[in-house]
This record gives structure tokens, C-alpha cells and sequence, in this order.
């Protein structure tokens, strides 16, 4: 198979190995929907075909893998059932799903949460694995609990990605106004100054297809 440099790619020590095995020609990129079905199960069954077409999610893209040293976050807000976590998703296939493979996690805010409760098993461990991978998604920004902390750990989470230049990919149901006095006044601070907001509107899908 020859890679198309167009085409999001990713790489996979044991397909390298099989095509090796195989013949000696480059086959050790594979095309995205072949990498993420076969090789990298942590991305989730429905979203392994997710693309994202958006224009503004597009232009992220672009813009992290221009440059993915310096890239800003972004952040995709709007009501429920637009579609907001499948462009997400379609966002990150396309950040990590390169030749340099960077590491990532994704995760819901709420399980971002419960990994951190006390009595969880090493919430500080979680907390510095959300912290220090190189992409991070987190899904449904603040839909927790408000409490002082909630916002205490999302800080420490925000704020130290913020002074270290990683880039996060979030998606929030709530208004940014709402989203602010959700999180409170430091927080969405740091998300506007560190984010690309995309905006999306429209009518709820999962009602509509049902």
C-alpha cells in the first residue's frame, strides 16, 4: 500500500512487522480507518470512523499540524446531539494519527472526575497522566457537580497543560457565560486564552435519526 502524504496515517509496531514479514516494501503505514480498527482499540467503537469536517474544527487541525510544538487547544461548544464529540474525535484521529505518533488520552469529564475521587485508585497518577499526555479530549467540560473541587482539580488539570503548551481538544453542551460561572472566573479565563473556540448550533440528532 502506498501512503498517500494527504491521507492521516498511523503507526503500528506489530502491522510494521507483518509488512516487513510480507515483502520489504513500506507498509508500515497503514491508512487511518485500517490503523484505528485493527491496531489501536482505546479509540472508541463508535467513533473510529469519525471524520471532522467542520470548518473551524478543520482549521485546528491544520493549524496543529503545522505546528504541533505550539499548537493552541480547542474547544467545541454548542447544545446537545450537534455533533460536537464526533467532530472531536475526528479531530484527534487527525492529530495523532501521524508518522511521530504522539501519545494521547481521551476521556468524559465526568470519568476524568471520578479517577480523581478520594479513594479512587492513585488519583495523583491519573491526574498526572491527563496532565502530561501530549493530546488530551476531554468530552462534556463541566458537566459534574459544581463544587469547590471539581473546579480545585479541573484547575490543576487546565492549568498545567496551559503553562506547558499541550494541546486538549474539548467539547462543553453549555454557553460560554454559563460556562464560566460553571467553572468559575480563573478557569474560563485560561480556556479562552488557550483555545480555538468553534461554536456549533442545529437541531439534536440522536432525536432526529430515532
Amino acid at each position: 500500500m502506498d501512503h498517500n502524504p494527504d491521507t492521516p496515517v498511523c503507526l503500528c509496531r506489530d502491522c510494521a512487522a507483518d509488512a516487513k514479514a510480507a515483502g520489504g516494501r513500506r507498509l508500515e503505514v497503514f491508512n487511518i480507518e485500517r490503523a484505528w480498527t485493527i491496531c489501536d482499540e482505546r479509540f472508541p467503537r463508535r467513533f473510529v470512523g469519525a471524520k471532522a469536517d467542520h470548518p473551524g474544527v478543520t482549521e485546528w487541525v491544520d493549524s496543529y499540524r503545522s505546528d504541533p510544538l505550539d499548537a493552541r487547544s480547542l474547544l467545541i461548544a454548542g447544545p446537545t446531539g450537534v455533533g460536537k464529540t464526533w467532530q472531536a474525535y475526528g479531530a484527534l484521529r487527525a492529530a495523532v494519527c501521524t508518522a511521530t505518533a504522539p501519545k494521547w488520552e481521551a476521556t468524559t469529564f465526568a470519568d476524568f472526575t471520578a479517577a480523581l475521587r478520594p479513594g479512587a485508585k492513585d488519583p495523583e497518577a491519573a491526574l498526572q497522566t491527563f496532565r502530561t499526555t501530549h493530546v488530551l479530549l476531554v468530552d462534556d467540560l463541566g458537566a459534574a457537580k459544581n463544587s469547590e473541587w471539581v473546579e480545585e482539580i479541573t484547575y490543576r488539570l487546565l492549568n498545567g497543560r496551559y503553562e506547558d503548551v499541550r494541546p486538549s481538544i474539548f467539547t462543553t453542551n453549555l454557553p460560554l457565560p454559563d460556562l464560566r460561572e460553571k467553572l468559575g472566573d480563573r478557569l474560563a479565563s485560561r480556556l479562552v486564552e488557550m483555545c480555538a473556540v468553534v461554536p456549533m448550533e442545529g437541531t439534536d440528532r440522536r432525536r432526529t435519526n430515532g
